[in-house]
């Protein structure tokens, strides 16, 4: 990481829990399919032939192209729980940006939040 570090405004943490109540809201209403998707879910992260490691990044790639945000979140912490670097986040951003374009470019600022929260300590320097 560069040694110019910044830590973001806003909470990951609290863009996880937000998240989680929403999936919490259609878990009450719809208990069963929210039990198969999360099995589904929960299966397809499980070792095989690509490790949790390599899931993780590829997951993490699509969350940027998808452009989504909480997942962009949730990917960059299991990156970390997973033993990603932070030059590894760096070329999952580069293919992202590369297959995504622009778009895929300004979630950049979602990555860093990301990163912040769970790769750097409050001093910026890498956890």
């Amino acid at each position: 990481m560069p040694t110019n570090k910044t830590k973001g405004s806003d909470s990951e943490r609290k863009v996880l829990e937000h998240a989680h109540r929403g999936l919490q809201l259609i878990t009450e209403y719809k208990p069963k399919l929210m039990g198969k998707i999360q099995a589904f879910m929960a299966e397809a992260m499980q070792p095989g032939v690509l490790d949790k490691k390599e899931k993780e990044r590829i997951a993490l790639g699509m969350a940027l192209t998808q452009q989504c945000h909480y997942c962009i979140a949730l990917h960059v912490r299991s990156c970390k729980n997973a033993g990603v670097t932070l030059e590894e986040i760096m070329e999952i951003c580069a293919i992202g940006i590369m297959m995504g374009g622009g778009p895929v470019l300004t979630h950049m600022a979602e990555v860093e939040r990301a990163l912040n929260e769970f790769y750097l300590d409050e001093n910026g320097d890498p956890v």
